[in-house]
């Protein structure tokens, strides 16, 4: 994988807030001001804060940085279509250098109507400003004149196109209020270039020219109206609106899916299980959830309280989702202190429905990780070590999952974490699964940066569990990758302005099937096919397993199946076609030894 993190780009995709709300709060000082790149942002009107040193006037002031990712010309203004019809008298300043020796570049307080000036708002501010690559400047919005929020823009490019991608729930083809937000990858042509709609509007950068914009891989069960949206910038500074997809769902789809992704099990201490749950579907759903843990944990809470707690298995009943909607479950649970370092440590969770779910394998999940005697509190982890050919081809996700602590002696206000994503990658099939804390993210050049943006995580040392963050994100790999060739994927992560920590490099291998066997293996216990109709063949690689008793444990955690096995082979074919269709965690336990894996029955 080449890394490469900071590159500009004709086409970027950036996250804005409607609202003037802590997910996308800027600091009020030099030292916490919020990094920016080229796109749109809320201020939320410089009611606080710190004006800068003599550079014009203000007394209080909202803070960003922005880092050039190459020399040449940049634009900061107020002046922009979404803040028609708002009353508001913005002051801008600009300097370079750092902290502690800050040079004013420029200020602008009105840009004017006439000639290049605002047409919605006189009063609005513009001012262009050269940059050299690799160098820090500081944007300040004072309170000279007003204090309310507004929108503001940062420009490396000729104009600007922003729009909405939304579940379009009564197929008119426009977005009406209630109309939920739907974040999708969307190609921009010509170029190849994909950005992401994370936030509501969506805006993106593109140079001169007509640009025509698609969703290559909408959401599961709806089509695209329309099909695609093209525009043109004809001159310095246009800004395009009205650029939306909506999203109509093709009725009578029943279908939710649960996520599951967490901390390695720390021995004689709390860590956290995160439960992601959707209504992916196009009608309502009634879910149920159940957790199953390892025996060497113990539930502690949850930030959704259970329904019921029977030994290892939790139970939460759900309400009513509506299509498109989510949730999350933060789960804490101990590790047993007489727990062996190193030992294989499974959970697993499955989501059921009142209605009949159209597809079964997405409904369970599971995280295998190792009891441990230390904490790594940085570290990235994906869901694969190998995958097929035939996987490559049929473009099978894998899942990544970044955690994140704070180690150090002060709250981190800003959290900005960068990951980049080569041209081993299909773009166009990224997913975002769920994160512990609200975020940002932009999509630029093959580099996602997730912004946590006035996290305040507290120290390890105030707040152990309330510390840590975590998020997982799915994407499948290009249909042209080798046999034998790697995916390698690390994180850096940046707490406020400190040196960034360098995750472990993640490694997913090409390999054929009986490597991946091979692999599995390493569970103790591999079972295929699967899904199947009920007929397996079950394998397993210790000795110590020949003799040994082997159990099914449905979604609920009750063991429907239990034999026997005897014997020298380490093979073993089985009919459990008298299971009903579902999601089975399989193990397999003699003496001193265990395996274990997951199956699903579909037919």
């Amino acid at each position: 994988m080449r890394q490469q993190y900071v590159l500009r780009s004709f086409f970027s995709l950036f996250l804005i807030a409607l609202l003037a709300s802590a997910s996308m709060a800027q600091g009020d000082t030099c030292t916490t001001a919020l990094q920016v790149v080229s796109g749109v942002y809320n201020a939320d009107g410089p009611m606080t804060g710190y004006a800068g040193p003599s550079c014009g006037s203000g007394t209080n002031g909202d803070w960003y940085r922005y880092t050039a990712t190459f020399t040449g010309t940049i634009k900061i203004t107020s002046c922009h279509p979404l803040n028609n019809g708002l009353s508001f008298d913005t002051y801008l300043k600009v300097f370079s250098g750092n902290c502690d020796a800050l040079v004013c570049i420029g200020n602008n307080d009105d840009m004017g109507q006439a000639g290049q000036g605002c047409p919605n708002n006189a009063f609005a501010s513009y001012l262009q400003v050269n940059v050299t690559a690799g160098q820090d400047y500081f944007i300040v919005w004072t309170n000279t004149f007003s204090s309310i929020p507004f929108y503001w823009e940062l420009s490396e490019c000729a104009g600007t196109a922003t729009g909405a991608t939304y579940f379009d729930n009564n197929n008119n083809g426009t977005r009406e209020p209630g109309e939920a937000h739907v974040p999708v990858v969307m190609l921009v042509q010509p170029g190849d270039h994909y950005v992401y709609s994370g936030s509501d509007p969506y805006s993106l950068c593109t140079d001169m020219g007509t640009h025509t914009i698609t969703v290559p891989t909408p959401p599961l069960y709806h089509t695209t109206v329309p099909a695609s949206q093209s525009f043109t910038i004809a001159a310095l500074g246009d800004q395009i609106t009205g650029m939306d997809f909506g999203f109509q769902g093709i009725p009578g789809i029943y279908d939710g899916a649960v996520n599951l992704w967490g901390w390695n099990p720390w021995i004689g201490n709390n860590t956290t299980l995160h439960i992601g749950y959707s209504n992916i579907g196009t009608e309502d759903i009634t879910p149920t959830i159940a957790l199953t843990l390892d025996p060497v944990l113990s539930y502690v809470s949850a930030t959704t309280t259970a329904t019921s707690v029977n030994g290892q298995t939790i139970i939460w009943a759900l309400p009513v989702m509506s299509p498109g909607t989510s949730g999350s479950i933060t789960v804490t649970v101990y590790t047993d202190p007489a727990t062996t370092p190193n030992q294989s440590v499974l959970d697993y969770v499955v989501l059921t429905t009142a209605e009949t779910d159209i597809n079964m394998v997405n409904n369970t999940d599971d995280v295998h990780g190792h009891a441990s005697t230390s904490f790594d509190p940085n570290d990235k982890a994906v869901s694969e070590e190998f995958i097929t050919p035939q996987d490559v081809v049929d473009q099978k996700q894998l899942e990544y999952t970044v955690r994140f602590q704070n180690t150090g002696n002060a709250p981190a206000v800003n959290i900005v974490i960068k990951d980049s994503l080569d041209a081993d990658w299909d773009l166009s099939t990224f997913e975002m699964v769920g994160a512990t804390h609200p975020y940002t993210l932009t999509i630029n050049n093959e580099v996602a940066i997730w912004t946590f943006a006035n996290i305040m995580l507290p120290t390890e040392d105030s707040d152990g569990m309330g510390s840590q963050g975590s998020f997982q994100y799915r994407v499948a790999p290009k249909s042209s990758l080798n046999l034998g060739e790697q995916l390698t994927n690390r994180a850096d992560i940046y707490f406020d302005y400190n040196e960034p920590v360098l995750t472990n490099t993640t490694v997913t291998t090409v390999a054929l099937s009986t490597a991946l066997a091979e692999n599995a293996l390493r569970n103790g216990l591999f079972i295929a096919p699967s899904p199947s109709n009920g007929m397996i063949n079950i394998r397993w690689a210790d000795a110590r397993l020949n003799i040994a008793r082997f159990n099914v444990i449905d979604a609920m955690g009750r063991v429907v199946f239990t034999t026997n096995l005897t014997g020298v082979n380490n093979t073993r074919s089985m009919d459990l076609s008298f299971l009903s269709e579902g999601s089975y965690v399989a193990r397999l336990i003699g003496d001193r030894a265990e395996g274990w894996t997951r199956f699903v029955i579909h037919r």
